[in-house]
This record gives C-alpha cells, sequence and structure tokens, in this order.
C-alpha cells in the first residue's frame, strides 16, 4: 500500500498535466462555427475627357475605397483601365493621381496594381477599382429547445454554441482572421539598435522612466 499511493499520486499529476495542456478546438467538438466566404469588391469610376485628375467627390469615393481596403482587404488592389477608350489617355492621368492619393491614404506601391480591359470602340469607359474581402456569416441555429434533462446518449445538442458563434461572425473585424492568423508586423530596427549601443557601453536597457510613472499606492510606512 505505501508504494500504490505514489503511484495512485503521479497517476493522478499526469493525467491533470495532459487536461491542461490539451488545446481548445471548438470545432473538434461539434460546436457551431462562423463560415467564411469570399466576395470581390468593384467599384467604377467616370472620367470625362476634359477632367484634369480627380474631382473631389472621387477623391471622398477613394478615401472610402483606402479605408475599407486596409481594414478587411487581401491580395492586390487592382486598377483597371479602359484600353483603346476615346478617354485612355484622360483616364490613365486619374490613375497615376489615385495611385497618389492611395499610397497617401497608407497603401503600399507593391499593393496597387494596374491592368487594362478591352474598351475599343467606346468613346468613353470607366475606371475600376477591384480587391478581395471576406465575409463571416453566423451558423444556421435551430429554433426552440429539446429536453435537456432527458438525453440518455449524452448526445450534443445543435443549439449550444450557436449564439456565442454569431457574435462572433457578427463581432469579428476582418472575417479572414477566422481563416488564418495575420502576418508579424517588421521590428522596430531602430529600437533595437538603441538596446545593443547601450548593452555594448555597460547602460542600463531599460526605459527611463518618470516620476510621474510611479506605481507606489501610498508613501506612508506600516
Amino acid at each position: 500500500m505505501p508504494v500504490m499511493r505514489p503511484l495512485i499520486a503521479f497517476a493522478a499529476l499526469a493525467s491533470l498535466a495532459a487536461c491542461a495542456s490539451a488545446p481548445y478546438d471548438s470545432a473538434s467538438l461539434g460546436l457551431p462555427q462562423p463560415s467564411v466566404s469570399s466576395e470581390t469588391v468593384r467599384v467604377s469610376m467616370d472620367i470625362r475627357d476634359d477632367d484634369n485628375g480627380l474631382t473631389w467627390a472621387q477623391e471622398s469615393q477613394l478615401l472610402a475605397l483606402a479605408d475599407e481596403y486596409k481594414a478587411r482587404g487581401h491580395g492586390p488592389l487592382v486598377i483597371g483601365f479602359p484600353d483603346g477608350a476615346g478617354n485612355e489617355d484622360a483616364a490613365m492621368f486619374a490613375i497615376a493621381n489615385a495611385r497618389t492619393f492611395l499610397y497617401e491614404q497608407g497603401l503600399s506601391w507593391r499593393a496597387i496594381v494596374g491592368a487594362p480591359y478591352d474598351a475599343r470602340g467606346r468613346d468613353s469607359a470607366p475606371v475600376t477599382f477591384a480587391f478581395t474581402r471576406y465575409l463571416a456569416h453566423a451558423p444556421d441555429c435551430p429554433q426552440g429547445w429539446s429536453d435537456l434533462a432527458s438525453n440518455p446518449t449524452n448526445a450534443r445538442n445543435p443549439r449550444l454554441g450557436c449564439a456565442m458563434a454569431a457574435n462572433l461572425a457578427a463581432m469579428i473585424s476582418d472575417p479572414h482572421d477566422l481563416l488564418a492568423p495575420r502576418g508579424m508586423d517588421a521590428p522596430d530596427a531602430g529600437r533595437r539598435h538603441t538596446v545593443l549601443e547601450r548593452y555594448r557601453t555597460g547602460e542600463p536597457t531599460a526605459s527611463t522612466r518618470t516620476e510621474n510613472e510611479s506605481g507606489a499606492v501610498s508613501s506612508v510606512n506600516n
């Protein structure tokens, strides 16, 4: 008996450790999950032959487009220009202004690409903007509750977890996060250089704190 007690205690601790290290996966438990679909956002912008750049209304339209792309856009932002249309020259000039405007709103030059579309024989054709974004959809939750007290097979109720999945679909900022994690931002090379230089000279590498950052609740000694 004295030998069995340590073995039983060790087995209990091992089982607890296994339970604590097991990752939680609601999908593997059969709980309702939000679904994700993709769509192409398309915006057309009419350009006249006598236009000299972008109008204020077109800049406002591009500002809303840039905000949506930065929040939920994926892949390149494709600008389509009318190849062979009567307003081709004015469209190309407007596209140059649009690229600069989008860059000023925080979009990378590499994220903005151009692609021609056939507009031969047309006196005027629009400039188009397109990108991909994702939508989250709530699961189809059944209505009404069954008798939760009578469950001889210990089966999962299809309504359990539906509200949480529906709330997640409604609240998530970018539904693509449900498919894959976001990439990491570039490291702060300037801060890393500062820390290394202080380390080499034997100085403290921590940030300097002022008296206003003190976390003391009271200066009275007990």
